[in-house]
């Protein structure tokens, strides 16, 4: 029984770490339909879709990976960084494209700023990783010497500093 419990355990986990790949695709079909790329009744026959989402079909599916990577990592602020960051860059881009169809704007590029969001989003999600751990290991040695010079006062001991000044004294002498 137990390993039927680790086993849909592991199921509902991945399933659940999918969200954000699933969101990437849901944000994007709404991009395309908002800037008049797509046919919405498109979306409703499923052996179109995979073409209609083309080469972003590949990166959205590597990105998703990656953030179930991560996840699975134990790695979560990472993931969840990127997370934020591709659907933010992803409605931005689509912004983009919008002025660009509405303006008629013909010499703007709005790929390069896409994907340098979504590598941005990576070098921040892993900065914040970083400090996330050191400040939880500073906090940790912070309470521990705290605890052992509170107890140490409670016990009455002296300070280490009183028995290395007699030490001194001795050799001296």
């Amino acid at each position: 029984m137990k390993y039927i419990w680790k086993t849909i355990w592991f199921i509902q986990a991945l399933a659940a770490r999918l969200i954000p790949m699933v969101l990437f695709f849901i944000v994007h079909a709404a991009g395309e339909v908002y800037t008049y790329n797509w046919d919405p009744l498109k979306l409703l026959e499923f052996k179109q879709i995979p073409a209609l989402f083309d080469s972003y079909l590949y990166l959205y599916g590597a990105l998703g990976l990656i953030i179930v990577i991560l996840f699975f990592m134990n790695l979560p602020i990472i993931a969840r960084v990127m997370t934020i960051g591709i659907i933010g860059s992803q409605i931005l881009f689509f912004f983009q494209k919008w002025n660009i169809y509405i303006y008629d704007l013909k010499d703007v590029d709005p790929y390069y700023d896409f994907y340098m969001r979504i590598l941005i989003s990576i070098v921040v999600g892993f900065i914040l990783q970083v400090m996330w751990r050191l400040i939880k290991s500073w906090t940790r040695k912070l309470i521990y010497y705290i605890t052992v010079k509170t107890s140490a006062k409670k016990r009455g001991v002296k300070s280490p500093k009183a028995p290395m000044g007699k030490l001194k004294s001795i050799k001296k002498n």
